[in-house]
């Protein structure tokens, strides 16, 4: 495996990882998903129509674009935000789009079918962004391992 972002915050979920199986792949990423999404505010019809084809794991090409779409119009606002000189609204501002941003990012991980290592860690790297709870992700992957963490 490459460098993988998650590694700098979290190399023992890096190592789990990469020794799983696709299907334990799969119940992670959704898991991850469902917990992020619970944490961050995302409202978009792209987001989803991205959910219900993770949940069918039937993905296309148009559903991926359309999530990406959506992650550069998140990502764009948040350094929107950024970039504006303002007082705390604004970084509190701020703070929310990047989790929202980061949010979906970890769907359109999510969305590679079948999972992979590679792409687990990086929704996984996401949702930590996300949240900046890298012990609740830790508490999602055991749960998703154990099969007690509901899924989409």
């Amino acid at each position: 495996m490459s460098f993988v972002r998650l590694a700098t915050v979290a190399p023992d979920l890096v190592a789990e990882i990469s020794q799983l199986e696709a299907s334990q792949l799969s119940a992670i990423s959704s898991a991850v998903v469902a917990w992020v999404l619970g944490q961050a505010e995302v409202e978009d019809p792209r987001l989803a129509v991205a959910l219900s084809a993770l949940k069918e794991r039937r993905v296309s090409d148009r559903v991926h674009d359309e999530l990406w779409q959506l992650v550069e119009e998140l990502d764009e606002s948040a350094w929107d935000l950024q970039e504006s000189e303002a007082g705390d609204e604004t970084l509190v501002g701020y703070a929310h789009a990047f989790a929202r941003a980061r949010a979906a990012n970890a769907l359109w991980y999510a969305l590679f079918i079948p999972a992979s290592s590679e792409t687990v860690v990086d929704c996984m790297y996401e949702a930590q962004a996300a949240t900046d709870d890298v012990n609740s992700l830790r508490n999602v992957v055991r749960q998703a391992l154990a099969n007690t963490y509901p899924t989409l």
